[in-house]
């Protein structure tokens, strides 16, 4: 299938490139001398694509071990850099992002910090997992959450109130604190 898709990418909306990288992802099927060439599809494509099918593109080109962080940081890049896709990107897209990031163990910061971004401004509509899955990126990669995805993460799986509105991150009020301060 890898050299199906090489062989007629041109044939293929951004759409199904999209759906073919995560489906090879999701089935983690690894070919390396396929690897490449579906860097070069995904870098082709990502300008066509909106915010969903670039982050289903990344998230899939983690699962299989891609190892080319330029790439993936400018495939990140088309979303956060771009008013249209950054509006158009959910909470769920933008986690998917960062896991794979996390994945690669890719230490991009503006990339990190504008999808986190993204999914403060949208915590209403962030699930758990998404919020488990930014944070758990932000560690592998040994970067410092936002506060208010810890806060968010603390009351929603653990319930917990940030006491004196110090957040969970902050060291006043009690035990714990901050590690990383």
């Amino acid at each position: 299938y890898l050299k199906f898709l090489v062989e007629n990418r041109e044939l293929m909306t951004p759409k199904q490139t999209a759906q073919s990288i995560w489906a090879i992802g999701r089935l983690r099927i690894y070919d390396d001398s396929m690897l490449d060439k579906m860097g070069e599809i995904a870098l082709s494509v990502a300008p066509r694509c909106n915010a969903q099918e670039i982050a289903n593109i990344v998230w899939g080109l983690s699962k299989v071990g891609y190892l080319e962080d330029d790439v993936i940081s400018q495939l990140i890049r088309c979303i956060t850099t771009s008013t249209k896709l950054t509006n158009e990107c959910t909470c769920q897209e933008a986690a998917n992002a960062l896991y794979a990031l996390g994945r690669l163990q890719i230490r991009d910061e503006e990339s990190f910090s504008s999808l986190s971004a993204i999914i403060l401004n949208r915590m209403q509509e962030a699930t758990s997992q998404a919020i488990a899955n930014a944070l758990w990126a932000h560690e592998i990669v040994d970067l410092q959450p936002p506060r208010e995805l810890l806060d968010c993460w603390a009351q929603e799986n653990l319930g917990l109130v940030a006491a004196f509105g110090e957040g969970f991150s902050g060291d006043k009020g009690g035990k714990g604190g901050n590690k990383n301060k």
